[in-house]
């Protein structure tokens, strides 16, 4: 049977010393690595079992806009405009599509919030477009349920759980000033002067004043 998520290879030795040292290999930490290592920043990313194993491989992967608090939709945008562009920054494969994201209701109450969301949404040039009964059924053929409209956002994709956290994390290596260490938890941390001086890994010290 085939592992759950792609596996990449550790580093053999932990660094001496890196300018940030990241806990966890999920998709907060890979991405905190990559945007690190592209601007020239040295990093040991260590991570107790293995990159992505944990939730960042356990969900649905929807990268989207839709349905997000207002507060949130300029953030969402700005994620799926790097998410475009994922795969040529890291040279890998994070399975990332803009397959488009819809939603059907028999539901009125839910309907108007829907339509309350799409205007709103709208006015942050976001493209969401609310389907009538009518068009739903021609975008879902074959469906037998009493729909009575959806709501549309093409511009939305996901990105494959199981790929996307090691592909990133590969590709920021691949940038040559990071180092990836799964199987190696942290203990603790040490300081000097009030400040961090040192991360305590099951497998070693790296100085750093970043974590």
């Amino acid at each position: 049977m085939s592992p759950p998520v792609d596996r990449i290879p550790s580093d053999e030795r932990l660094p001496e010393a890196a300018d940030v040292v990241i806990i966890g290999g999920g998709i907060i930490g890979v991405s905190a690595a990559l945007h690190l290592a592209r601007q020239g920043r040295s990093v040991a990313l260590i991570e107790k079992g293995h990159v992505g194993g944990e939730q960042s491989s356990r969900n649905w992967g929807w990268c989207r806009v839709q349905g997000r608090d207002p507060e949130e939709i300029p953030l969402a945008q700005a994620s799926l405009r790097l998410w475009g562009e994922m795969d040529q920054v890291t040279g890998g494969d994070t399975g990332f599509r803009r397959t488009g994201v819809l939603r059907a209701t028999n539901d009125p109450a839910q309907m108007a919030e829907w339509v309350a969301w799409a205007e709103l949404a709208q006015g942050m040039q976001q493209h969401t477009r609310i389907l009538s009964a009518s068009e739903l059924r021609e975008m879902l053929p074959g469906n037998a349920e009493p729909f009575i409209g959806g709501l549309h956002t093409p511009t939305d994709g996901r990105a494959e759980p199981s790929m996307a956290a090691p592909a990133i994390a590969a590709g920021a290596r691949r940038l040559g000033n990071l180092t990836i260490h799964q199987g190696c938890a942290a203990r603790g941390l040490e300081t000097t002067g009030g400040r961090v001086s040192a991360v305590v890994t099951e497998k070693g010290r790296i100085r750093t004043d970043a974590v």
